[in-house]
C-alpha cells in the first residue's frame, strides 16, 4: 500500500503514461508503459544490490536479472493480476548506506520486499529494520547469523550459508587427495563464517590443518600472508574471499611459484570470466572453485541467461539467485492472493519445497497456481528446499577447475 499524499499519486500515474522506466533520487523504478497504472496497484518489489563499493562487480548483474525476471512475469500478465513494480538501490557494500537505502525502500517507495543484498555485512545490518517494519528480506548474503533467531519468518535466504560453504569446501579438497590444508581468508562476516566448519570437516575426513592466517579487504600487498601460509607447502589452501583480493592473492602466488592448490568460491574465480582476464591465464590456471549446482545445467538457469542476453555457457552466481528471489516472490504471492508480506512469506516454502513437476519458468507456475494445480519451482542457482528457518537444504555443489583460461566442472560434493 502506497502512503504518498493524493497529489504525488495523481503526478505519478499520470508521469507512467509514457515512461516504462523512471529514476528518482538514485532510485530505478520500472513500470509498464501502457496500460497506466495507479501509483497503488502495482506491487511493489526492492533490490538492495551493491552497485558501487567492494561489491561493484556482483551488483550489475544482480540488478540486470531482477529488470529480466520483473520483465518477463509482467509481460505474461503479471501477479494478481497487477504488475510487479522494481525499485533499485545501492547498498555501495556498506552496512550504514544499505541501511538507509532499504529505509528509504520500505518508508518512501512501499515495497514489501526486498531482495538482492549481496553483502552479509550489510543484511546483518538490514535485517532488524525488515522485521521491525514486516518487511520480507531475500538475501544472498551468507552470514549464519542471518536465519539465526525469531525472523518472525520474514528471512528465506537465496544462497548456502557460511556452515555448508566450509564443509563443502572441505569435501571437494579431501576428494581432490588432500592430506594438509590451511587457510587464507578474508575478513567479512561470511567469509569468516566458512572457517571453522571447513576445519572440523577437514579433520574429521583424515586430513590436518596446519594454518589459519587473515587478511583484510584493500591491503596493498598480500605478500606476506601468501609466504606464511604457502611457504609450509600444504596440499590444499582454502582462500576465502571475492575477486579483487582473491586475484591479487592468485597473481602473488603465481610469481613465487608456490605449488599448493587453491580453492575459492566461483563468484571469486570466474564471474563471468573476469577473474581469467585479471591475472591471466597462466595464473588461473589449475585454480579451484566451488558453487552450488545446477549452475549452467537447469532449465531455470538456462532461462535466465537467455532473458538476461548471456551466452548459454556463462557463470553467474548472483544473477541466477536474485531471478530465483524473484520469482518464487511473484509465486508465493500469486499463492497467498496477497502483496502483504505477513501473508505471502508463509507462502514461500510451499512454492519450492511442495511434491509435483517441477517448473523452470515462473510463467508456468503462475498458471498452474490459479489453476490449481501442484508443482515446485527448480531453482536456477540450484534445485533446492527450505528449511524452517530459511535456510536452504538438499544442495549439491559443483567442483569446477580453471583449464586453458576456462572453468570445467570436474566432480561435485554428492
Amino acid at each position: 500500500m502506497s502512503f504518498l499524499p493524493l497529489g504525488r499519486r495523481s503526478f505519478l500515474a499520470a508521469s507512467l503514461l509514457g515512461l516504462a522506466a523512471g529514476v528518482a533520487g538514485g532510485v530505478v523504478t520500472l513500470t509498464a508503459a501502457a496500460p497506466a497504472l495507479a501509483a497503488d496497484e502495482t506491487i511493489k518489489i526492492g533490490l538492495l544490490a551493491p552497485l558501487t563499493g567492494t561489491g561493484g562487480p556482483y551488483g550489475k548483474e544482480e540488478e540486470e536479472a531482477a529488470k529480466a525476471a520483473v520483465a518477463h512475469i509482467n509481460a505474461a500478465g503479471g501477479v494478481l493480476g497487477r504488475k510487479l513494480e522494481l525499485f533499485v538501490a545501492d547498498d555501495e557494500t556498506a552496512p550504514t548506506a544499505g541501511v538507509a537505502a532499504a529505509r528509504k525502500l520500505i518508508d518512501v517507495n512501499g515495497v514489501s520486499a526486498i531482495t538482492g543484498l549481496w553483502s552479509s555485512a550489510v543484511s546483518l545490518a538490514v535485517r532488524p529494520l525488515a522485521i521491525e517494519k514486516g518487511v520480507a528480506l531475500l538475501p544472498n548474503g551468507s552470514a549464519d547469523e542471518l536465519t539465526q533467531g525469531d525472523t518472525k519468518g520474514l528471512v528465506w535466504r537465496f544462497q548456502t550459508n557460511g556452515k555448508d560453504w566450509g564443509r563443502a569446501f572441505a569435501n571437494v579438497a579431501l576428494k581432490d587427495g588432500a592430506k594438509t590444508a590451511s587457510i587464507l581468508v578474508l575478513q567479512t562476516p561470511f567469509t569468516l563464517s566458512t572457517v571453522q566448519p571447513f576445519v572440523d570437516a577437514f579433520k574429521a575426513g583424515g586430513g590436518q590443518v596446519l594454518d589459519v592466517v587473515y587478511f583484510n579487504p584493500n591491503q596493498p600487498s598480500y605478500r606476506t600472508e601468501v609466504e606464511k601460509v604457502f611457504g609450509r607447502r600444504p596440499d590444499a589452501v582454502f582462500v576465502p574471499s571475492y575477486i579483487p583480493e582473491f586475484g591479487a592473492i592468485a597473481k602473488e602466488v603465481y610469481r613465487s611459484g608456490y605449488e599448493s592448490k587453491l580453492y575459492t568460491f566461483s563468484h571469486a574465480a570466474d564471474s563471468q570470466g573476469k577473474f581469467v582476464q585479471n591475472v591471466g591465464k597462466q595464473a588461473a590456471e589449475g585454480i579451484n572453485h566451488v558453487q552450488a549446482v545446477p549452475v549452467g545445467t537447469s532449465a531455470t538457469y538456462q532461462l535466465y541467461l537467455k532473458l538476461t542476453g548471456q551466452k548459454p555457457d556463462t557463470l553467474v552466481a548472483f544473477g541466477a539467485n536474485v531471478f530465483d528471489e524473484i520469482n518464487v516472490l511473484a509465486l508465493a504471492i500469486e499463492k497467498a492472493k496477497s502483496d502483504k508480506a505477513a501473508d505471502f512469506v508463509k507462502e514461500i516454502p510451499a512454492v519450492v519445497n511442495a511434491s509435483g513437476p517441477a517448473v523452470s519458468d515462473p510463467v508456468e507456475g503462475l498458471k498452474l497456481i490459479r489453476d490449481g494445480k501442484p508443482f515446485r519451482y527448480s531453482g536456477a542457482t540450484s534445485d533446492f528446499k527450505f528449511a524452517p528457518n530459511g535456510d536452504q537444504i538438499d544442495l549439491d555443489y559443483g567442483h569446477f577447475r580453471v583449464v586453458d583460461g576456462t572453468s570445467k566442472l570436474v566432480g561435485s560434493t554428492k
